[in-house]
């Protein structure tokens, strides 16, 4: 008997608890999501020799006039204008690694369109300075040597923040 009703106790106070987390998110979201833009402080560049990886220049995004209590939804990198600096390597975009104002750092995958979007910040204070960086690899055969030097410039590109204001 008292077995039973610890585990009655148990699955109530499961209950209660999901319940809880569902009415909370509900709330948090029916206050709206907001988006935050801003180009980062400089260009990200990479120039790699045939079939080495390595990763670009750091940029970073300014995000200090955010609401102290803005949390993260959504991050979005856009490095929509990019051009090919060097030889006639090409580089294959792998990844970025984003760093929070908080340290977090989180390395997904590159999007599609050079577009990345991620998910992993979720519940992060939004305001403070983020950086970027990108890993890519030169895809030219090493036996072309040092003629192939490849490289990629991505002029300022774009971080969209979507946040929700934490009550």
């Amino acid at each position: 008997m008292v077995k039973s009703m610890k585990k009655v106790k148990r699955i109530i106070a499961v209950a209660l608890v999901f319940t809880m987390l569902f009415a909370s998110q509900v709330t948090v979201f029916a206050a709206g999501t907001k988006d935050a833009m801003q180009s980062a402080n400089k260009d990200m560049s990479i120039a790699l020799m045939p079939g080495v990886t390595g990763d670009s220049n750091t940029v970073t995004f300014n995000y200090n006039g955010l609401p102290d209590n803005a949390i993260v939804k959504e991050v979005k990198i856009d490095c929509y204008n990019a051009s090919v600096i060097g030889g006639k390597g090409a580089i294959l975009a792998q990844s970025l690694t984003i760093t929070s104002p908080s340290g977090e750092t989180h390395t997904v995958g590159w999007g599609r369109g050079n577009v990345t979007t991620t998910n992993l910040f979720i519940a992060e204070k939004a305001a403070g300075t983020w950086s970027v960086y990108m890993t890519g690899t030169n895809i030219a055969s090493p036996s072309l040597g040092s003629a192939f030097i490849g490289g990629t410039k991505y002029s300022r590109p774009k971080m969209t923040i979507t946040y929700i204001l934490e009550e």
